[in-house]
C-alpha cells in the first residue's frame, strides 16, 4: 500500500504543478492580450482626437483666411483715404501747422499697419497647415505665432519675451506641425496665467544635430502628482480646467511625428516650462 500512496502522491503533485503551471501561463497570456487590447484601443482613441484636432485646425485655418482677406481689403481702402487725408493736410496751411489734426492721421495710420500685420499672420498661419517638410525659419514661425495671440496675451495682462539665439541655422521640419505645437503651448500659457503673467519664449542650439525651444510661463505651475499626467488625452478636463484636454495629448503626438521630444518641469506657484527638443533634419519615414 505504502508504494501505491507514494506513487499517487507523486501524481498527484505533477498533476498540480502542472496545472498552476497551466494557470499561471494562461493568467499571463490573457493579461499580456488584455494590455495589447487596452494599448490599441488607446491608440485609436488619440488617433481619433488628433484626426478631430487636425479637422478643426484646417477648419480654423480656412475661416482665419476668409477673415484676414475681408478685412484686408477695407483697411487698404482706410490706409489710402487717410494717406490722402494727411497730404491734404500737408499741403494746406492751415491744418500742417496744426500736430493734432496730423497727430490723428498717424494714428489711424498707425491703427491700420497693426491690423494688417494681424491679418498677414493670420494669412501666413493658415497657408502653412498642410505643408509638409520644407526650410524652417524658426524666427519667423515664432514671430507669426506671437502675432496671432498677441492681442489675446495683451488682453490679460500677459507679457511676452522672446530669446532666439542666433546660432540656429534654417532646418528641416513640418512647418504646419511646428506652428501647431507653438500655438498650442502658447495658448496653454496664456489658459494657465489668469491674472496676468509672463511667458518666455526660448532656443538654444543643443549641438550640431538639435535645438531646443523652450516656454516658460509664470502660471499657478502643476501639481508633481500630476506632472506625468500632463500629455493624456482629457486630464485638464477631467481636472475640472476649461477646454477640451486635448491641446497637450496632440502637442506630444505631433512633436513624436517630427522626430522631437517633449518634457515639462512645473512646481506649484512658481510656473511651467515646456521644453521641446527638435532635430535639424527631420527623419523621414520610409
Amino acid at each position: 500500500i505504502h508504494p501505491w500512496y507514494t506513487t499517487g502522491s507523486a501524481f498527484t503533485g505533477i498533476l498540480t504543478a502542472r496545472f498552476l503551471m497551466i494557470l499561471l501561463v494562461t493568467l499571463a497570456v490573457a493579461s499580456k492580450l488584455v494590455d495589447q487590447i487596452h494599448q490599441a484601443d488607446q491608440e485609436r482613441v488619440d488617433t481619433l482626437h488628433q484626426a478631430e484636432y487636425t479637422h478643426k485646425m484646417v477648419s480654423l485655418g480656412r475661416l482665419a483666411s476668409g477673415v484676414a482677406h475681408e478685412i484686408n481689403n477695407p483697411l487698404a481702402i482706410i490706409n489710402e483715404k487717410a494717406g490722402h487725408i494727411k497730404d491734404i493736410f500737408t499741403l494746406t496751411e492751415a491744418y500742417k501747422k496744426d500736430p493734432k489734426l496730423i497727430s490723428i492721421v498717424d494714428s489711424v495710420l498707425a491703427t491700420v499697419q497693426r491690423c494688417a500685420e494681424v491679418t498677414k499672420g493670420l494669412l501666413n498661419f493658415a497657408r502653412h497647415l498642410n505643408v509638409s517638410i520644407q526650410t524652417i525659419n524658426l524666427q519667423e514661425i515664432v514671430s507669426e505665432v506671437k502675432s496671432v495671440l498677441a492681442k489675446e496675451a495683451e488682453f490679460r495682462c500677459i507679457t511676452v519675451g522672446v530669446d532666439l539665439s542666433e546660432n540656429i541655422p534654417p532646418f528641416e521640419s513640418d512647418r504646419g506641425k511646428l506652428e501647431q505645437i507653438f500655438f498650442n503651448l502658447f495658448n496653454n500659457a496664456i489658459a494657465a496665467m489668469q491674472g496676468g503673467g509672463h511667458l518666455e519664449i526660448e532656443a538654444r542650439r543643443e549641438d550640431a544635430d538639435f535645438v531646443s525651444i523652450i516656454f516658460s510661463d509664470s502660471g499657478p505651475g502643476i501639481a508633481k502628482a500630476d506632472l506625468k499626467h500632463v500629455f493624456e488625452p482629457f486630464f485638464y478636463a477631467r481636472a475640472g480646467e476649461s477646454g477640451t484636454g486635448l491641446g497637450l495629448a496632440v502637442t506630444y503626438a505631433l512633436v513624436q511625428e517630427i522626430g522631437g521630444q517633449i518634457s515639462v518641469q512645473s512646481e506649484l506657484g512658481k510656473g511651467t516650462r515646456f521644453n521641446i527638443r527638435l532635430p535639424l533634419k527631420m527623419p523621414r519615414k520610409d
